[in-house]
């Protein structure tokens, strides 16, 4: 799903649109991979059964069913809702989205940013990605996990403060 553009404020530009990291879909391969293991082990049972007469036909459809189930929740479901979330960096905003059925979404403008942070275990470093804070006026800090590039990100971001600081409005324009 791609960020949608109607959400941009006249004039606005994106300076970085990026997902989530890649890492986050680790779990749900190898789930993907555990249940289709499980399920030919399965099958392979069954078939080897079905020689000696023992097993129904039902069975082998329930096992197609029980593999169904659990690649479309722990694979099809996390992968889905990995499309939907968006971290987006504008010249006035930082806007999070996120959500397939239920959509959430932040928007912070720039000039209410107080600080910007970052957190990398030695896994993130190696993957270069990590946990983004960020900080607003009045508000508890908002964190967003699995930030790719997050050392790129987060300078991207001060620098993005810099130039609004040196700007003129205090908000950003309201759409009309």
């Amino acid at each position: 799903m791609r960020f949608p553009e109607k959400v941009l404020i006249d004039d606005e530009r994106i300076l970085l649109h990026v997902r989530p990291h890649a890492k986050a879909m680790i779990a749900p391969v190898l789930a993907l991979f555990l249940a289709s293991a499980a399920a030919g082990v399965a099958l392979g049972l069954v078939a080897r059964a079905k020689l000696d007469g023992a097993w129904p036909d039902w069975l082998v459809l329930t096992v197609a069913i029980v593999w169904l189930i659990v690649v479309a929740w722990f694979t099809v479901r996390p992968w889905a809702s990995w499309r939907a979330t968006h971290l987006v960096v504008t010249d006035l905003r930082i806007m999070f989205r996120a959500g397939i059925v239920r959509r959430r979404g932040i928007d912070i403008p720039l000039r209410r940013i107080n600080s910007v942070q970052y957190h990398q275990r030695l896994i993130d470093r190696m993957l270069r990605c990590g946990v983004l804070t960020v900080e607003s006026a009045g508000e508890d800090p908002l964190a967003f996990p699995n930030v790719p590039r997050i050392a790129h990100t987060h300078s991207l971001i001060v620098d993005a403060l810099d130039d609004a600081d040196a700007g003129g409005s205090a908000e950003y324009p309201r759409r009309s």
